[in-house]
């Protein structure tokens, strides 16, 4: 693996965890938006998935690219 290729994969994967915390607890979002209630476990776990899994094809596709 190239270098960015390991930079895609811990960006991707640091943007999934926030992901699952601003889903989950709100009292990190900004103000406008700690209102709104904490999305339930599965929600926060199956929408850091996605980020997660668009994150690998995008290291897949550039890993392809080259």
């Amino acid at each position: 693996m190239d270098a960015d290729q390991i930079l895609l994969a811990l960006i991707g994967t640091g943007t999934s965890f926030v992901t699952f915390c601003l889903m989950r607890f709100p009292r990190i979002r900004r103000p406008q938006f700690q209102q709104y209630g904490p999305f339930s476990l599965t929600a926060s776990v199956f929408g850091a998935l996605t980020i997660l899994l668009l994150s690998a094809l995008t290291v897949y596709a550039q890993a392809v690219w080259h």
